[in-house]
């Protein structure tokens, strides 16, 4: 048995925690699809975001970078919680820092914040980067970032979070769509219909 594993006395108690984890996403998830339909603004979306992202994971802090005038670098515009004053604003390049290999690569990060030199002004906290990308491109990066000397985020939590930045990214794009008046790719929405499925249903 790896260290990952559940053993079976906990299969229970994993199971209804995992079943309240994704009842808290896809709440998150609907309260952003309800600010789509709301015709929401961009800014606002991302706040939301963000502010949802915190809460899910219970840290001091969550911010979105997203890609700046300069091809090469991203800007963190929206931070919620503490410390958000000293990076509201900060720009960073894609090839030196953690939020520009996970904005490039297009797969989640999970790291230390003093690993980034870039990010020194923050807490050294374990910090967990999140691509919001739709398959078709990267619209930016979700980072969560822990309380110093916190154990890293758990490889459960961690993918409840992907599937979250998934959603969003896809969400980003529609409520562009909807602002812009241009009728979205289908395909996205059948996506977010499919992903808003509770998981706990069964198939008739």
């Amino acid at each position: 048995m790896s260290g990952d594993e559940t053993p079976p006395s906990g299969w229970g108690h994993a199971g209804a925690a995992r079943r309240a984890e994704d009842r808290e996403r896809l709440d998150a998830t609907f309260d952003l699809m309800t600010a789509v339909l709301n015709g929401t603004r961009l800014p606002d979306m991302l706040t939301l975001l963000a502010a949802h992202a915190r809460a899910m994971t219970r840290v001091p802090l969550a911010f979105i970078a997203m890609p700046a005038e300069d091809p090469d670098t991203l800007r963190i515009d929206v931070a919620i919680g503490a410390g958000s004053d000293r990076i509201r604003g900060l720009t960073v390049r894609r090839g030196r820092s953690m939020l520009g290999r996970a904005f490039s690569s297009r797969r989640a990060l999970s790291a230390r914040i003093v690993a980034d030199q870039t990010l020194s002004a923050l807490p050294a906290g374990p910090i967990l980067i999140l691509p919001l990308e739709t398959g078709e491109a990267t619209r930016g990066v979700l980072a969560v970032l822990g309380r110093p000397g916190a154990q890293p985020f758990s490889p459960v939590m961690a993918r409840q979070m992907l599937l979250f930045a998934d959603m969003s990214a896809r969400l980003i794009e529609l409520s562009e769509a909807h602002r812009a008046g241009v009728s979205p790719d289908p395909a996205d929405r059948a996506h977010v219909v499919r992903a808003l499925r509770p998981p706990w249903s069964t198939q008739a």
